[in-house]
């Protein structure tokens, strides 16, 4: 689990939203590294700017750099896509999607997340259902460096 230590103490980064917010939309930050090579003290590296709806505020996921996410209900396999990924900036920046049903072991999509949304099919994984999306960066596009990370939402 994600346990950052601040000066202060400690920072537990979960997110408590209410109904239908809570189902829908990732709720816990369950692992992160965050991208190698940027100061630790720029905003766009808090990992809790992926949780809840899509609002603008981003992590940066630059070339290795990686957020796991995770859901209060489990997201099932449906008729067309299950899963969107959210992404804020026009920079072409990529990022290879992963899903897991108890966050041991991920199954890679073929499709990898880019643009403003990215609806994505679990059919191709063979799960039934996820409860845990692994979001990592493909490249260092852009001037807040790869995919930047808004939010991920269940569609089913």
């Amino acid at each position: 689990m994600f346990r950052p230590t601040l000066a202060l103490g400690l920072l537990i980064v979960t997110g408590c939203f209410p109904g239908e917010i809570r189902d829908r939309h990732a709720s816990v930050v369950e692992d992160y590294l965050m991208t190698p090579f940027v100061e630790p003290d720029q905003p766009y590296l808090d990992p809790a700017r992926a949780l809840g709806p899509p609002d603008g505020r981003t992590v940066a996921l630059g070339r290795g750099a990686y957020v796991i996410l995770r859901f209060f209900r489990q997201i099932r396999d449906g008729p067309g896509p299950d899963l969107r990924i959210y992404e804020v900036g026009e920079d072409g920046a990529e990022a290879f999607v992963a899903v897991s049903t108890d966050g041991d072991e991920y199954v890679e999509l073929t499709n990898r997340a880019r643009g403003a949304s990215t609806a994505l099919d679990l059919a191709e994984t063979g799960l039934d259902g996820i409860r845990f999306v692994r979001i990592r960066g493909a490249d260092d596009a852009g001037d807040e460096p790869g995919f930047d990370l808004d939010a991920a939402e269940a569609l089913h």
